[in-house]
């Protein structure tokens, strides 16, 4: 018996159709999680709307990256270590770079 490793649902919103779609690790750990919608005459769901989450491997956030309703980086993006200390925050305006900030994770000896 094969794991479940996708999860989607149609939603309908402002007229358009979108997928919810939750991608799992061979772990059952959740991989991905965001609503995806599809460009004209392009049914493969593959452009990000919203915050589009994912996760490292042991459960622990690894980006959430935010992107308005045609796919375009719009608003903040950040990203985690695998022990879940944030290690960078992006903010975008329709795919153009406003402001990027690092951080450096000081490790415990």
């Amino acid at each position: 018996m094969n794991k479940l490793k996708t999860e989607v649902t149609l939603i309908e919103r402002n007229g358009r159709t979108f997928s919810q779609r939750t991608e799992f690790f061979e772990n059952g750990q959740i991989s991905q999680t965001g609503v995806y919608t599809n460009g004209l005459n392009n049914w493969s769901w593959n452009i990000p709307t919203g915050i589009v989450k994912s996760f490292w491997e042991n459960g622990q956030l690894k980006s959430e990256i935010t992107y308005n309703d045609f796919g375009s980086l719009d608003g903040e993006s950040k990203f985690y270590d695998t022990k879940g200390a944030m290690t960078k925050k992006s903010v975008f305006s329709n795919d153009v770079l406003i402001e990027e900030q690092s951080f450096v994770v000081v490790k415990e000896k």
